[in-house]
């Protein structure tokens, strides 16, 4: 218990406070800070949707570009590429940073939590993949290929994005829930990121429209698998949660994660046709429900975090 009696430092900012002062859930502010802590986040839902349409916006945007300018080749087709790979995960990363915005984290870590997820997935997520189990050698018939997807690459993918927040985890900057979330959405953008451009370069570039939509969903998609990673891991943390809470977690995030994969499997790096497009709709609307419980998730963590749950 607080004792008001006393003085204390802002928990944010560290402003000397004489008592009696500001207090939320068992945490000292300052008057600027209290006021921000108190700010209505009823706009939440209409960021996060805002965010989408900007994001389908641009995805419709490049798609009738790929339309009206023809399939592109040489030099042109390779900046397509990169620029669609990056972008999304770039812009959905600028909209989580934002949500944090009380204590919003460290850029370094947040770039540190990006390029380790980045590396970790290069340097040995994709070799597990491609060179320990040979996925693509043996995953042909739909329900083995549903199995390797769910085994293999929604575990490896949520073991890169769980070994990516713990660099950070044991940090003085891993001090709140919502932080769990942030550093989970880059560890998955960061996935993201890779992922996009090894499907460029793996497939010697892509179509322009099939190609700036999958890369869009799966920046939405990896970014809310991370995010609920690292929701469950600030849990543990900060709840105390039971043993089998984080394994738990992490083994319905590597479902979804293989599901939603599996989904996308079919989908061509050279068009779209009939079932690639059915398989596209249902990965992204298994990447918008995933989304829509990160935001619910970010809505309860920021209530507790300021002392309205």
């Amino acid at each position: 218990m607080l004792d008001m009696s006393q003085d204390a430092d802002c928990c944010i900012c560290g402003e000397p406070l004489v008592a009696p002062y500001n207090a939320y859930g068992g945490r000292v502010y300052c008057a600027r800070h209290f006021a921000l802590v108190n700010k209505p986040h009823a706009g939440m839902w209409r960021a996060g949707l805002a965010q989408i349409i900007g994001l389908v916006v641009f995805a419709v945007g490049a798609a009738l570009l790929g339309l009206s300018s023809g399939p592109l080749s040489g030099p042109p087709m390779w900046i397509a590429g990169i620029l669609i790979s990056v972008v999304p995960s770039i812009l959905w990363l600028i909209w989580f940073y934002r949500e944090d915005q009380v204590e919003p984290e460290p850029k370094t870590r947040i770039a540190q939590v990006v390029i380790v997820a980045m590396v970790v997935y290069d340097v040995a997520g994709r070799r597990l993949i491609e060179d320990a189990f040979h996925v693509s050698e043996w995953a042909h018939v739909t329900w083995v290929s549903l199995m390797a997807s769910v085994l293999v690459l929604g575990v490896v993918y949520q073991l890169v994005q769980y070994l990516a927040v713990r660099t950070v985890y044991a940090s003085a900057d891993f001090d709140e829930r919502m932080d769990g979330i942030v550093y989970g959405t880059a560890a998955g953008l960061g996935l993201a990121a890779l992922l996009n451009l090894r499907y460029v370069i793996d497939n010697g570039g892509v179509d322009l429209t099939a190609g700036v939509i999958r890369t869009v969903t799966t920046a939405m998609a990896q970014a809310a698998f991370g995010g609920l990673m690292g929701y469950v891991m600030a849990e543990a943390k900060f709840k105390h949660r039971p043993t089998w809470y984080v394994p738990t977690g992490f083994i319905v995030c590597a479902f979804l994660n293989g599901l939603f994969t599996w989904l996308l499997s079919e989908v061509s790096a050279s068009g779209l046709t009939t079932e690639p497009f059915r398989s596209l709709i249902l990965g992204g609307l298994l990447a918008a429900a995933a989304f829509g419980l990160l935001l619910v998730l970010m809505r309860r963590s920021m209530s507790v975090q300021f002392g309205r749950a």
